[in-house]
């Protein structure tokens, strides 16, 4: 059988057969359809999750509290957290390749100014933190380059913040009351990629006492 018998044999199979055809081709385009729209979605979600992980940076080691246990009597010897300090932070700095540290304690507390407030988390951080997260300010500036073990009253609060506290007025300069205490906004944070920015940044030193959830660091 040549080519164009071969031709003439396959139109006619395909004139007399016309339903089965029309429905195997359907099928054949529905599945190459879906297969190319299953890789689109794989890909597209792939990289969306690998640039909200990689906008925080590549080289991150995040560094948490041990724990040392015992045995004996209950009661007598039990498990015991030793919390990092300011002074770990410090020791880590010195180790090489670490470009920078950042010590940081974390609670939660209600925020208020101009008449309003609601509760965010607090984190406690080191001048360095916006450059080891990648985390730029919009506005004002961050934490000040200072002795880590030193207590101010700054503050670096996030855009969903400013927006329910002060609407559209800027909050740089402006007093507010987190958990008792007075700061004084120095910087608004910029938006992170999909991220509410809704939490606020204080001074390590002045959030351990009051709203430390124990001792963390970062370094990078």
């Amino acid at each position: 059988m040549d080519v164009i018998e071969l031709v003439r044999f396959v139109g006619g199979a395909l004139r007399g057969h016309r339903l089965r055809s029309f429905l195997s081709a359907l099928g054949v385009a529905i599945g190459v359809t879906a297969v190319i729209l299953l890789t689109s979605l794989g890909e597209g979600t792939r990289d969306y999750i690998v640039a909200q992980f990689t906008q925080f940076g590549t080289s991150l080691i995040a560094v948490n509290p041990g724990k040392v246990k015992t045995l004996g009597m209950p009661g007598a010897l039990g498990g015991t957290t030793h919390k990092l300090t300011i002074d770990d932070a410090e020791a880590l700095r010195r180790l090489p390749n670490i470009t920078e540290v950042v010590p940081v304690a974390i609670g939660q507390a209600r925020v208020e100014g101009n008449g309003r407030g609601r509760s965010v988390y607090i984190y406690g951080v080191g001048w360095e933190a916006s450059r080891a997260w990648r985390f730029p300010v919009s506005q004002g500036s961050f934490i000040p380059e200072m002795d880590p073990h030193r207590r101010a009253s700054y503050a670096v609060i996030g855009t969903k913040v400013a927006t329910e506290l002060f609407d559209e007025e800027s909050p740089l300069g402006k007093r507010v009351r987190i958990g008792g205490f007075s700061f004084m906004v120095i910087g608004l944070m910029e938006s992170k990629g999909q991220m509410p920015v809704s939490y606020t940044h204080l001074t390590l030193p002045t959030t351990i006492k009051p709203w430390g959830s124990g001792g963390g660091g970062g370094g990078g």
